[in-house]
């Protein structure tokens, strides 16, 4: 047998190497041959001499058919001579254990039932995993989908994809000013907020941006945090403006929460804590004394009404007063409301 020589060595390794780019930039996405054959030049390490024959795109043809002859893979030619993976034959090399089948199916569950920011990038992210999967592990995968369900609000609007990728871009960085229709303000009317924006975060079936608002055209309403819902923000009124963020953000307010839960909730002492550094104490006769360090008052009133009649505010005054608010209001909508005869 005549051995092969350094050079032809070489040129399959060179080969292969290719192949196994190529693959790589189709499972990313479907691509024309042209940016095929530029992406897998990018992926290929610089001290490697090219990688692709003067005629590429017979190289690429080439590689193509080897990729379906020894794997199995089904690579599908599209409209505008696009090409697009569709099964990685065998290729399926993600072999997951049956606990992380189940966390993705998990994963799947909340993205499809929950709208988060990104929803359709998280989506498709899942669906690219699940390409890598053998066959008898994505019907697992499917199989645990049916079996969860998320239990969350249905809510009447998705943030834009342009308005996450343009806060993105700033966030912790620049000031920026927009429109924004508020609650406390009749529907058809805006107003323009200067804000130092420093977060994204989600929260009970809203986005919601978190920023320092410097300006809303109300003193009493200004240099304050403000939790901004992302659906009211004007998109075409987002403007970046020049002033950059201080290395330090500013100081939020804290407040000392304390509330008791009534035995009816806390006697099996397996509550939840909704307050980061909560702390715990469970009484004798089955209630709970929590407490913990809280900045955002608003928020707090929200969580601890769910709790109805089981929960005692204790501190601190301004909360019990928001409280207070809030029932007295409920008690005049109520008493409002005629009594309805029962049968």
């Amino acid at each position: 047998m005549t051995r092969a020589s350094g050079g032809n060595k070489r040129s399959s390794w060179q080969t292969f190497h290719r192949r196994l780019l190529l693959l790589r930039r189709l499972i990313r996405g479907p691509a024309d041959a042209t940016t095929l054959i530029a992406d897998v030049r990018a992926a290929a390490p610089p001290s490697q001499e090219e990688i692709y024959p003067p005629d590429a795109r017979a190289a690429l043809r080439h590689d193509m058919q080897a990729l379906r002859q020894e794997f199995g893979c089904t690579i599908e030619r599209r409209p505008a001579k696009v090409y697009e993976l569709t099964h990685l034959g065998r290729l399926t090399l993600l072999d997951l254990p049956e606990a992380e089948l189940h966390a993705l199916a998990f994963l799947s569950t909340l993205i499809n039932d929950i709208s988060l920011p990104n929803r359709p990038h998280l989506g498709e992210l899942i669906n690219r995993i699940s390409t890598l999967l053998p066959d008898e592990h994505r019907h697992t995968l499917h199989e645990q989908q049916r079996l969860l369900r998320i239990a969350a609000p249905q809510v009447l609007y998705q943030p834009t994809e342009e308005l996450l990728t343009r806060l993105q871009q700033v966030l912790g960085h620049q000031q920026i000013a927009f429109d924004y229709r508020s609650s406390y303000a009749p529907q058809s009317q805006h107003v323009r907020h200067r804000v130092s924006p420093y977060q994204i975060f989600y929260r009970d079936g809203h986005c919601y941006l978190d920023a320092y608002c410097h300006d809303c055209g109300k003193p009493e309403h200004g240099d304050r945090y403000i939790s901004y819902r992302l659906d009211r923000i004007d998109v075409g009124s987002l403007q970046v403006l020049p002033q950059c963020l201080p290395p330090i953000a500013p100081s939020r307010p804290t407040y000392t929460l304390r509330y008791r839960l009534s035995p009816m909730v806390a006697r099996q002492q397996d509550i939840a804590l909704w307050f980061s550094g909560s702390q715990v104490t469970f009484e004798s006769d089955g209630s709970a004394l929590v407490s913990a360090q809280i900045s955002d008052l608003w928020h707090a009133r929200q969580v601890l009404l769910r709790y109805r009649e089981h929960c005692r505010i204790l501190a601190p005054p301004e909360l019990i007063t928001m409280i207070k608010e809030s029932v007295r209001q409920m008690l005049n909508l109520y008493a409002l409301e005629p009594e309805t005869a029962t049968t």
